[in-house]
């Protein structure tokens, strides 16, 4: 929340003097401060985010504001999937991740990819780095894939992954973007970290309340706080202008919502892992067209009809939507910051070349 700082002279109140009447002025002061006090909180927490007033791009986005960035009409708007992973990448998956790629190119020609959010624990940042040099977006979790507990904690595994990646040859400037494990983001200590450690943006939030197509929501900024309620864990209950919350909006199968494919456990055949991701994806593609996220972690690859039908819906989906594009949230984030009809971004738009 955005809060008023106070401040008294350099005499203080107690170089006032008695009133007539015998009562304390310094009371009197201290009261009145009180009552200022009190209606600056409530006035800040009543303050809300104006799309286009008190928030405006490229470095703002309010959480409930519908409308495509830029005024875009829909119909000549990008659908842009992310594909993330997450926790340990070594040897033993990259395979797999790097298969359900394999033939699929964006508008532009550009090999599709994707965000791997990696822990330090049991990766090989060889790996981590050979991803990196094909195009992927690499991003970070915690040391070990647990729950970092405090602020502290928060800081120091952050920054702890974002080195080991660096010191494999990772372009530090290019990690800007932070997974909570069990996608629980850590609120107040996450975000504290975030801005500390000059990270970008976190892309932990799930909901399961903004899934339907008219109610599908776009990245937004912390400008102004709190933003939605996420399913596990907690955002910031304070402001952090320019951090984005990138949500992850729960899938849908059989009567059942999950975050993580995983946790959706009557999926038992290739055609189910299609239509599990495919249609969730239709309702961003017939709604406002915000970007569609998609959470794959190492159990999900192992199943080799799971992983099929992962790579047989984005090989899908490029080819029969010509205005679908294949991206790493860090590209979907520089589309809503520097919006562009999909024939510019087809043309000429450096945030998603390959060039």
């Amino acid at each position: 929340m955005k809060s008023a700082v106070f401040s008294s002279s350099a005499a203080g109140p107690q170089s006032l003097v008695l009133s007539p009447g015998g009562g304390s002025v310094t009371m009197k002061f201290h009261h009145v401060l009180s009552l200022l006090l009190l209606t600056a909180v409530t006035s800040s927490q009543n303050t809300s985010c104006k799309p286009g007033d008190n928030c405006s791009p490229p470095d703002c986005r309010c959480w409930n504001d519908d409308a495509v960035p830029g005024n875009v009409p829909v119909k000549e708007t990008p659908q842009v999937i992310m594909v993330t992973f997450e926790y340990a990448v070594n040897k033993a998956n990259v395979d797999f991740y790097n298969g359900l790629f394999q033939g699929s190119v964006n508008p532009n020609n550009c090999p599709a990819v994707g965000t791997f959010f990696v822990q330090q624990t049991n990766t090989d940042m060889a790996v981590v780095k050979s991803l990196a040099d094909n195009g992927h977006e690499i991003g970070v979790m915690s040391i070990d894939g647990t729950l970092p507990a405090t602020g502290e904690q928060w800081r120091n595994n952050i920054a702890q992954v974002r080195s080991a990646a660096v010191a494999q040859g990772v372009p530090e400037a290019e990690i800007l973007g932070v997974r909570a494990p069990n996608l629980r983001p850590g609120g107040l200590d996450e975000f504290t970290a975030m801005a500390q450690e000059q990270f970008l943006y976190d892309a932990s939030c799930s909901t399961s309340k903004f899934v339907d197509q008219s109610s599908l929501l776009w990245p937004y900024t912390y400008d102004f706080a709190p933003g939605i309620d996420c399913d596990n864990g907690e955002g910031p209950e304070q402001e952090f202008p320019g951090k984005w919350q990138v949500l992850v909006a729960d899938l849908e199968f059989n009567g059942t919502k999950c975050a993580s494919p995983s946790a959706c456990t009557q999926v038992a055949t290739q055609r189910d892992a299609f239509d599990l991701f495919y249609n969730s994806f239709i309702k961003h593609y017939e709604g406002s067209r915000s970007p569609f996220m998609i959470v794959i972690n190492p159990q999900w690859v192992t199943y080799d009809f799971k992983r099929e039908g992962t790579r047989q819906f984005i090989e899908y989906v490029r080819a029969a939507f010509e205005d679908t594009w294949v991206l790493s949230v860090r590209q979907a984030l520089e589309w809503v910051r520097q919006p562009v009809p999909n024939a510019n971004a087809t043309a000429d738009y450096p945030p998603w070349s390959c060039v």
